[in-house]
């Protein structure tokens, strides 16, 4: 059973996998576009492969003044995160403000989780003075809308157990600690959290529930 529940997975994964515009070929984009005090957000798509070398740096740049103090107590590897970041698998959502400028992004793969197909969210930084306004919701709604799509089961997220502001912001959102998160007793940093039981988004839409 182990080894079907794996096929299957797999399968599924390299189904989502072969998929070059996701989010414009499913429509999994979300629908809510502004902030909380009213600017509109627009979003790009791409492959980490794809990423100018500008875009990159910007990346990585956010992801070190973000992390700050935490990239040293992890013992912190820049060449390890560099790879990370640009790995073939990796896809990018860049969130721009009305000005077109940069203020965000999240990556995103897909994998095979203990045997179920999942979104694993790696990364999502957003600039200080655009956090707490709702778009790192947005791009979240739009994993989640990619994962019900692609017949992920679940969107999972790891997330240091010292970074509050972050382990919170998952919270919000209905994430809770997955089945692989490490005991209380194992003497690990960090939780893998997760939220599953996505319906299809084009479905919900249409229907007019709330999305």
């Amino acid at each position: 059973l182990q080894q079907e529940m794996s096929n299957k997975a797999e399968k599924l994964v390299e189904i989502a996998s072969q998929h070059m515009k996701p989010m414009e070929e499913l429509d999994c984009e979300t629908p809510r576009s502004t902030t909380t005090d009213g600017e509109t957000i627009k979003f790009d798509y791409m492959w980490a492969t794809d990423l100018s070398d500008e875009d990159f740096e910007w990346a990585f740049a956010l992801f070190k003044a973000n992390m700050g103090a935490m990239n040293h107590e992890e013992g912190f590897d820049e060449n390890s995160k560099r790879n990370e970041l640009r790995a073939t698998t990796s896809r990018f959502i860049i969130a721009l403000n009305s000005k077109g400028e940069k203020i965000g992004y999240t990556t995103y793969r897909f994998v095979v989780d203990q045997n179920i197909p999942v979104v694993k969210c790696a990364d999502l930084q957003i600039l200080p003075d655009y956090q707490k306004k709702g778009i790192g919701g947005m791009m979240l709604d739009t994993l989640e809308r990619l994962s019900a799509e692609t017949s992920m089961t679940k969107v999972m997220a790891t997330v240091f157990l010292y970074n509050a502001a972050s382990l919170g912001f998952f919270h919000k959102h209905g994430y809770v600690s997955d089945v692989t998160c490490p005991s209380d007793d194992s003497g690990l940093s960090y939780a893998n959290l997760s939220k599953h039981g996505f319906q299809n988004c084009r479905f919900v839409d249409e229907v007019g529930r709330k999305v």
